[in-house]
């Protein structure tokens, strides 16, 4: 019988996730008024955002709050660095936050905008493949700001994850239901809890009850730290 392999994760809680995130540069998640939550992950990838800057003042707060920790403990200053560009990219402002709470906050300000733009934020983690680093942040929009509306067309599950289960390789999740992975395995998958996007996904004889937490992919219920279809970044 082929044997199940899983993603070996540090261990660390995920808050609840008040917002999505997206990992695709060219298609970035709206910022939605009052505070956006989020988790970093160098394992996952950077995070990208955006509003609208409308003529006046406004400003773009990032908040690190809790890092990620390893077994309970953690593992030293972790860095977050805050790309905000414009979306033709003519000008680009580069600023951190830390776990160190004296330079945990770090606030973009622009105080005399003439016309609407559209504004790109990029979260990024520690560049760091190896062991899980990163942490629970917060991105704030505040001033003379719009926001954009997310697409709430599909399933979220429906997308193109990477596999850490067997040997499936990259694996599409269709919206009618079916499961294709790239090495030929065939499944299907459906809606158990859709207010908390838990699914039950069935791949040739083998199936599994999996949770899609935005940025992240199809992690197990029980243990969020546990990602069994990761989300690609592209």
């Amino acid at each position: 019988m082929t044997k199940v392999f899983v993603l070996a994760a540090a261990l660390f809680l995920l808050v609840g996730y008040a917002s999505a995130q997206s990992l695709k540069p060219g298609s970035p998640y709206p910022l939605k008024s009052g505070i956006n939550q989020a988790t970093s992950d160098s394992l996952v990838g950077t995070h990208y955002w955006y509003f609208y800057a409308t003529p006046g003042s406004n400003r773009l707060t990032v908040r690190f709050k809790n890092p990620t920790t390893l077994y309970g403990s953690q593992m030293g200053t972790t860095v977050l660095t805050i790309t905000v560009t414009d979306d033709k990219r003519t000008w680009r402002v580069v600023k951190t936050v830390t776990s160190n709470k004296n330079a945990s906050e770090t606030t973009f300000a622009a105080d005399k905008v003439r016309n609407r733009m559209k504004i790109i934020v990029a979260v990024a983690p520690p560049n760091q493949n190896l062991v899980r680093m990163g942490g629970d942040y917060e991105i704030e929009a505040t001033g003379d700001v719009a926001f954009g509306e997310a697409e709430t067309s599909a399933d979220p599950i429906v997308r193109t994850y990477d596999s850490k289960l067997n040997t499936y390789g990259a694996t599409r999740f269709l919206a009618d239901g079916t499961v294709v992975a790239s090495d030929g395995s065939r499944g299907t998958w459906k809606v158990f809890d859709p207010e908390n996007h838990i699914y039950t996904v069935q791949i040739d004889t083998f199936r599994w009850s999996v949770q899609y937490l935005p940025g992240y992919g199809l992690v197990k219920p029980s243990e969020p730290n546990m990602i069994m279809f990761q989300e690609l970044r592209r």
